[in-house]
């Protein structure tokens, strides 16, 4: 590739509307894609007030859009310099009714003009993109060259409204940090370093991630809260053991690791020997205290009154392999004696659960 000239901005130079648009837009904004040799923006609602992100509704087959600010890749031409889009008021578009026996699925979006690449008009407009009526499961329609999708209409037949799904994404500068839209909470990033102020989820606070060039990696590690003993009360001899206690992991967006420990008060309920044996194990996914163990420890009684409190079985802290996803922690006691044990409620039983960035 040759170096594209004129530089910006010589002061004897001439300069197109193009040269503007990629010197002051395509070569700031986060990249179309991570690996893209032109110089071109990604399409997405800039951040900024409330107010102008583009805030949608709908009645009867109106559809409400608020106040915006875009920036809209060019797709007319390779390279050719992106735009940006300022929409000042609300505006109501029109979708078409449904019909008595198809199902259709229509776009709302921005769509930029360009009649130096095609057609006769130059200008942005808010409009939608009709979708093709079928009996069966409807399809997106096929979108114009440089258009942004706001949001999607799905028109189910016999229906007196449409059902809206959120399409908008969000762009900025390169090295900006911004708030992803939740359409674009699964979506890759475009350039290494990009980072997401990604909003509460669940027991997580606000976070950091940024892409490395290959997957999401999190800022900030997350300690959950203690969880409540749920398991308490008589063992039963052998089994799969009993869940005492139960950590939800959220899906934070990004790999990571979870770095896990428990204790687990416990107490011989009837003994006429020493030797009772109880195990305790913290579990990935499983119920049984002997599947997906992450980490686990054993017990044994050492007298024969009954009803005596052993000391705290401690299941010694451990780190699993690299997770995505949700998951769920558990931590579980198996009586392995062959009389009664108990495991009371006690502040000395525990699960203690951190999630590590990857």
């Amino acid at each position: 590739m040759s170096i594209d000239n004129p530089p910006a901005y010589l002061q004897a130079g001439s300069y197109s509307a193009s040269r503007d648009r990629l010197h002051l837009i395509s070569v700031r904004y986060h990249p179309t894609t991570l690996n893209t040799t032109d110089a071109a923006c990604r399409s997405g609602i800039l951040g900024g007030q409330s107010g102008r992100q583009a805030n949608f509704s709908m009645t009867n087959w109106d559809v409400s859009v608020g106040r915006l600010v875009a920036t809209i890749e060019n797709t007319f031409a390779s390279q050719p310099g992106d735009y940006q889009v300022i929409n000042t008021a609300t505006q109501v578009l029109s979708v078409t009714p449904s019909s008595t026996t198809t199902n259709r699925i229509d776009i709302v979006g921005v769509r930029v003009q360009d009649a130096f690449y095609s057609g006769a008009l130059n200008q942005a407009d808010l409009v939608v993109v009709p979708g093709t009526p079928t009996a069966g499961t409807p399809a997106d329609p096929t979108l114009p060259a440089s258009f942004i999708p706001i949001v999607r209409v799905t028109v189910n037949a016999n229906t007196s409204t449409g059902i809206l799904t959120d399409l908008r994404k969000r762009t900025g500068t390169m090295g900006a940090v911004y708030s992803p839209f939740t359409a674009q909470l699964t979506d890759n990033g475009t350039m290494a370093g990009e980072t997401q102020l990604m909003p509460a989820a669940g027991v997580y606070t606000p976070r950091l991630r940024v892409w490395d060039g290959t997957v999401w990696r999190g800022v900030n590690v997350h300690q959950f809260d203690a969880p409540t003993q749920t398991g308490s009360g008589t063992l039963p001899v052998g089994g799969t053991g009993s869940t005492i206690m139960t950590v939800p992991v959220a899906d934070p967006g990004y790999a990571y690791k979870l770095n896990v420990s428990g204790s687990l008060a416990w107490a011989v309920a009837a003994a006429t020997t020493p030797g009772y044996l109880l195990q305790a194990s913290v579990t990935l996914d499983n119920t049984a205290y002997n599947a997906g163990v992450i980490s686990s420890g054993e017990s044994v009684s050492h007298s024969t009154g009954a009803g005596f409190n052993q000391s705290s079985l401690t299941v010694a802290p451990d780190t699993t392999a690299t997770l995505t996803g949700a998951h769920t922690i558990r931590l579980i006691a198996r009586n392995s004696g062959s009389g009664n044990m108990t495991v009371p409620v006690s502040t000395s039983t525990n699960l203690t659960v951190q999630l590590i960035p990857a």
